[in-house]
């Protein structure tokens, strides 16, 4: 178990602090049904290290929604488009090889959650990856949730950060046996289309 985490007459607490909201309900609720919550909890602890009070309120809202997985240690993994080389579709500068570790400084990533194109590191869902430059390279991605700077209202799909490491390829047959029109919650189309400009990368 989480050093410090307690169940107490239906209150979660870690170190003696209730933890409350979306995240402690859930981990509250794995609890009940005998489900692992080690990592939701780790989880936590390095969301509420996040600077940003607006990352912090809606970043697992939209892992959650997205089917994003949380690892082990509290990070989550993503999707990121890249080009034959590994480098970002924006700038062709960032090396997105296997195994590499990418980083910006913070205060260079926009945090403006209405700017659905801007400045910063990107990754995001299968349906972001899907949208952009069909049949280049998908690498999955992990992040510290701490380094997510905005999740954009504009888009959906991705999110901002300012760093991130590079896992694996993703199988790009099961990127591309995706259907060419993709649709949100109450069924209206997504606009497909190849724009370096949502990659804006350095």
């Amino acid at each position: 178990a989480v050093l410090g985490v307690e169940f107490k007459d239906g209150v979660l607490t870690k170190d003696g602090q209730p933890l409350r909201g979306v995240i402690a309900d859930k981990i509250i609720s794995l609890h009940k049904d005998g489900l692992p919550i080690d990592p939701l909890v780790k989880f936590y602890e390095n969301l509420n290290a996040n600077p940003s009070k607006r990352a912090v309120e809606e970043l697992y809202p939209f892992l959650e929604h997205k089917g994003l997985p949380i690892t082990d240690d509290g990070h989550f993994l993503a999707y990121k488009r890249v080009k034959e080389n590994f480098t970002d579709c924006y700038s062709g500068k960032i090396d997105n090889s296997i195994g590499k570790v990418v980083e910006v400084p913070r205060n260079l990533v926009d945090d403006d959650a209405k700017r659905g194109c801007s400045v910063g590191l990107h990754c995001g869902s299968i349906e972001y990856v899907r949208a952009f430059n069909p049949g280049l390279p998908v690498v999955i991605v992990k992040v510290n949730p701490k380094d997510v700077v905005s999740v954009p209202y504009e888009d959906h799909r991705k999110i901002r950060c300012c760093r991130y490491e590079v896992l694996s390829e993703y199988d790009r047959d099961m990127v591309n046996s995706m259907p060419d029109v993709l649709h949100d919650d109450v069924g209206n189309p997504y606009n497909v289309l190849d724009d370096d400009d949502y990659w804006d990368d350095w």
